[in-house]
């Protein structure tokens, strides 16, 4: 792999202003629109968790309920790389409405679904317009400034999302109690209305009378085959393990799938990824590490409440307040990061820090037993957070200034799918490993109906004490041997993303009006380009 590749002069599809064109007339009120539609379309990722009793009570189906989850997650992860490369294409401004149109279609389905088959479908859609809100809106900000300038309010863009992620629960048990489960969808509506008014009224316009683009069909449906066999893999594998013949054969599907895609996209005249962006280093390396960060973290902290309560002896409610400094931590390092990129130009070293703060916590986090107290674990937990924000928008901010201009989307998207293919693969990988840990310590451990229910995930938090005081030591015990493993198997995967993050070129972003300003950097054949950075 090289930093840069043959060059020759764009194709007419490199439409994105040159960076130095000035930002639009209102700019701060298409600000608040894009990070609206993003605050949504990450509010519904988490918003649905603590509906669930009064949504399965009023619709039936519990046995299909998670799937209200994966619906979701599977289109919106099938419609990040096509809303990328659309947005690409046609220009930004129809394709991003369109995902609006879309989410909100699908909000007001939801709200109005009468079995929980139609809910599962109409969730389905709503996550084919939440794909498109989260990469229209980094791939504008791309379009309109250049890198350095982009990192001050990627920054913002990425605090927004998580302390949205973290308000989804949150907001979505207030408003099923105050109005019912259905307002979890409907509140939408009106906020997405609102944020479709100033995307049509302040996004630029593309300009008219360009070539009509070539749309690769046939590399859509391969890459959207592949990404429904690894989500449906990841699923299956967390309900019935590794070893079913459904995963074995989703994971033969996606290889296969796999390599007719790859082979059709290099002949490909306008291919949905344009695979000459890998043979960037630093593009290449900022998706892996996107893919290492979110699988070790995400994929390790899904059963942090299962250390708080079981093993800590901690409510729910003290749960949620525990995760409160990860998330704020994760939000400010985000914000700052942002900032001092945007003032000084560096950002090699933020995903080093960021890599090597989670590995430290990490391994921390292994060593804690029943005798570590709640604050304790909620300070690593925080340190954790930290180093997850130090990295979490820089790898794109990274991805989007290696790739040509007129590939801004589809570098956005690509690290976003990878973002969440990490998340999928790390909470099933991170599960299996529980459940193998907590099926040998508790047969080891604990009498033979404790062991069942442990195992079985039937014995809940507030009848542990119930069982007498030695007992549930042992049960402490237990969580806490397989919660310890849990974080240790997520050291070595972080610790790759270091070792990644140093072979990062370190360069300097370009500043607004300062060297490659002029336009469009060159590109090859294939879609890779020459970094908008400076070797220092």
């Amino acid at each position: 792999m090289t930093d840069t590749e043959p060059d020759r002069p764009p194709g007419p599809t490199a439409a994105a202003p040159p960076p130095s064109r000035p930002l639009p007339p209102r700019f701060p009120l298409l600000l608040a629109a894009l990070l609206l539609t993003s605050a949504m379309s990450m509010l519904d990722q988490s918003i649905v968790a603590t509906a669930g009793p009064s949504l399965t009570s009023d619709l039936g189906g519990l046995h299909l309920y998670s799937w209200t989850f994966t619906a979701y997650m599977l289109t919106f992860s099938i419609a990040m790389p096509v809303y990328g490369k659309l947005g690409d294409l046609l220009g930004r401004r129809a394709v991003y409405l369109t995902a609006v149109v879309l989410f909100l279609a699908g909000s007001a389905a939801c709200g109005a679904a009468g079995s929980m088959g139609q809910l599962i479908a109409f969730r389905a859609l709503q996550g084919l317009g939440g794909g498109g809100l989260q990469v229209s809106a980094f791939s504008v900000l791309g379009d309109l400034m250049p890198p350095r300038q982009r990192a001050k309010y990627q920054g913002w863009f990425a605090g927004v999302m998580v302390m949205a992620n973290l308000a989804g629960p949150l907001a979505g048990g207030l408003l099923t109690d105050q109005l019912g489960w259905r307002w979890i969808f409907y509140v939408n509506l009106p906020l997405g209305l609102l944020a479709m008014a100033g995307l049509w009224a302040l996004l630029p316009r593309a300009t008219p009378g360009a070539p009509r683009p070539r749309l690769d069909y046939a590399g859509t449906a391969l890459l959207t085959g592949v990404i429904v066999c690894l989500v449906l893999l990841t699923d299956l594998a967390g309900r019935h393990g590794w070893g079913h013949p459904s995963v074995a054969a989703l994971g033969a599907g996606a290889v296969l799938l796999g390599a007719v895609w790859v082979r059709h996209e290099r002949r490909a005249a306008e291919p949905v990824v344009p695979l000459g962006l890998f043979g960037n280093r630093t593009f290449t390396i900022s998706v892996v590490v996107a893919f290492a960060v979110s699988f070790a973290f995400f994929g390790s902290v899904n059963f942090v409440p299962l250390l708080f309560q079981t093993v800590e002896g901690v409510s729910a409610t003290r749960t949620g307040l525990l995760f409160l400094p990860a998330m704020i931590g994760m939000a400010v390092a985000t914000v700052v990061a942002g900032q001092v990129i945007g003032r000084t130009g560096r950002y090699k070293w933020f995903p080093v820090t960021s890599t090597a703060l989670a590995a430290l916590a990490a391994a921390l986090m292994s060593l804690t037993s029943t005798e570590t107290s709640p604050t304790t674990v909620s300070a690593l937990l925080a340190v954790m957070g930290i180093g997850v924000g130090l990295s979490s928008q820089v790898t794109t901010l990274v991805a989007q200034s290696t790739a040509p201009r007129r590939h801004i989307g589809v570098s956005t998207s690509t690290v976003g799918l990878s973002r969440n293919l990490g998340v999928a693969f790390g909470a099933t990988v991170f599960g299996s490993l529980l459940n193998a840990r907590l099926a040998t310590e508790a047969a080891r451990l604990l009498p033979p109906d404790v062991a069942d229910r442990v195992t079985g995930g039937t014995l809940e938090p507030r009848r542990i004490a119930a069982l007498g005081p030695g007992t549930a030591e042992a049960v402490a015990d237990v969580y806490g041997a397989a919660l310890s493993t849990v974080f240790l198997s997520a050291v070595p995967v972080l610790l790759v993303g270091l070792v990644l993050a140093l072979m990062m070129k370190d360069g300097r972003l370009e500043a607004p009006g300062g060297p490659g300003a002029a336009g469009p950097p060159p590109v090859d054949a294939e879609g890779g380009g020459r970094d908008r950075t400076r070797k220092e």
